[in-house]
């Protein structure tokens, strides 16, 4: 299980960064009241601006989350223009995941 919190406004440059490690199915709770260890809040007022969306995916091989966690931390390092556009990522194993 992969978890990202973001900043609204980088929302389709993460979607990118999934697509490109092949991640096709996730969720996204847009919307998200936050405060985060950096920065200020994010309350959708007008004293506390701003929103994040968090994403939600299963994945199932251990390959594809090193990838995708790789690839999130470079763009923290190298894709965030400043730091109320890093991510905050963790992730879990899956006791559990099907269809049936």
């Amino acid at each position: 299980m992969i978890y990202i919190t973001c900043n609204v406004s980088v929302k389709e440059r993460v979607m990118d960064q999934l697509e490109l490690c092949g991640v096709r199915d996730f969720q996204i709770l847009d919307h998200a009241e936050v405060k985060n260890k950096l920065g200020v809040p994010r309350y959708d007022t007008e004293i506390w601006p701003g929103f994040n969306v968090v994403f939600m995916m299963q994945v199932s091989e251990v390959e594809k989350v090193e990838m995708v966690i790789q690839q999130l931390r470079r763009f923290n390092k190298e894709m965030a223009f400043n730091e109320t556009e890093l991510l905050t990522v963790c992730s879990w194993p899956l006791a559990e995941y099907f269809f049936d």
